[in-house]
């Protein structure tokens, strides 16, 4: 009687186990969306124009334009992500700076490329278009993540067209050292990349359409909002920050994330640090889980001319979680080198 007794014990604490992983999601997704500030991350209002380039192998591309001003703000946003990830930006800078917001390929509107190419150099031709395209006379650069990278070889391969021109670069949660130097659990990754690690997510990025169809019927689920929250965000994020997220995340094409995030693995630029001669804001969360706060003091300390600004309790993030630091953040960079 006694074994039999135990037996249902344990078969019970098995069934509360399950059944918190599984509506535990569900709970902190509704806990969440009760932090909201009426903020409208949709766009309205801000008249945004859209602007329709090309990068140089001729992959279309989205840009978005708004604001009044002779100096220009070019925003790139990161991994899964697209303009949208910067509506707090747009907002609070339009009445100073010209903003113009890259897609890079994949992402948003902009296309997936026809050669499947989503080599870091490839990204920064991308910014190369748009900077063209625009031919500013006065300019910084932001990247967030990926789009860090992409600011950074962007730098490497073309910053030399536009000396005096280019006031500096904004490195937002990404990092200017090889990002498994950053991540979590950095070290177990680079013992599989760039094998296996790396066929996979080529196969993945070219053989997509049972992956593409996983990744739309998991779009809605809580699931899906807790790994976006655990991964893209600090402590006790808004809800409706992480929802905005996770539909950029989850309505990114396979062959686009796979093979975006194969690039992230292949960026390499810390042997470039020291030559980099323009005035670099560093910004970060000290829970940032992709490019992690070392990371960043490493790159700030290789750098000739760099600030590092470590947003307490912020994720990936920062732009939305902590807008209000961070703009004014930002703001005082943008102060400092379009006085110079």
């Amino acid at each position: 009687m006694a074994k039999t007794q135990r037996e249902n014990t344990v078969g019970l604490r098995r069934i509360d186990r399950l059944l918190a992983a599984v509506y535990a999601p569900a709970l902190l997704r509704v806990i969440d969306s009760r932090r909201s500030d009426g903020q409208l991350l949709a766009g309205t209002g801000l008249d945004l124009e859209h602007i329709e380039i090309e990068s140089a192998d001729g992959t279309p591309l989205h840009l978005t334009a708004c604001g009044e001003g002779s100096d220009v703000l070019f925003l790139v946003h990161g991994w899964t992500c697209s303009e949208s990830i910067f509506r707090f930006q747009q907002d609070h800078f339009r009445d100073r700076y010209r903003i113009y917001t890259l897609e890079l390929r994949g992402h948003g509107r902009s296309s997936v490329p026809k050669s499947l190419d989503y080599h870091p150099d490839r990204l920064a031709e991308d910014l190369k278009a748009a900077v063209d395209h625009v031919s500013p006379e006065s300019f910084v650069v932001a990247g967030h993540s990926l789009g860090g990278f992409t600011a950074f070889k962007w730098f490497e391969h073309f910053g030399g067209e536009h000396k005096g021109r280019l006031k500096g670069l904004g490195i937002i949660d990404s990092t200017g050292t090889d990002l498994v130097d950053g991540i979590v659990m950095g070290p177990a990754v680079r013992r599989i990349y760039p094998l296996p690690l790396s066929y996979l997510m080529s196969g993945i990025g070219k053989h997509n359409r049972v992956s593409d169809t996983l990744l739309h019927a998991a779009k809605d689920t809580a699931t899906a909002y807790m790994v976006v929250r655990w991964s893209a965000f600090g402590k006790r994020p808004k809800g409706e920050y992480v929802e905005h997220v996770r539909e950029m995340v989850m309505s990114t094409p396979m062959t686009t994330l796979s093979l975006a995030a194969k690039a992230c693995f292949d960026y390499h630029y810390e042997y470039f640090l020291p030559s980099v001669d323009v005035p670099v804001a560093l910004l970060v969360g000290d829970r940032d889980k992709l490019t992690n706060r070392e990371s960043n003091e490493r790159t700030a300390s290789l750098l000739p001319d760099a600030r590092l600004k470590v947003f307490e309790g912020a994720g990936h993030c920062a732009m939305l979680e902590r807008h209000d630091d961070f703009n004014e953040e930002l703001g005082s960079f943008l102060d400092e080198v379009f006085s110079n």
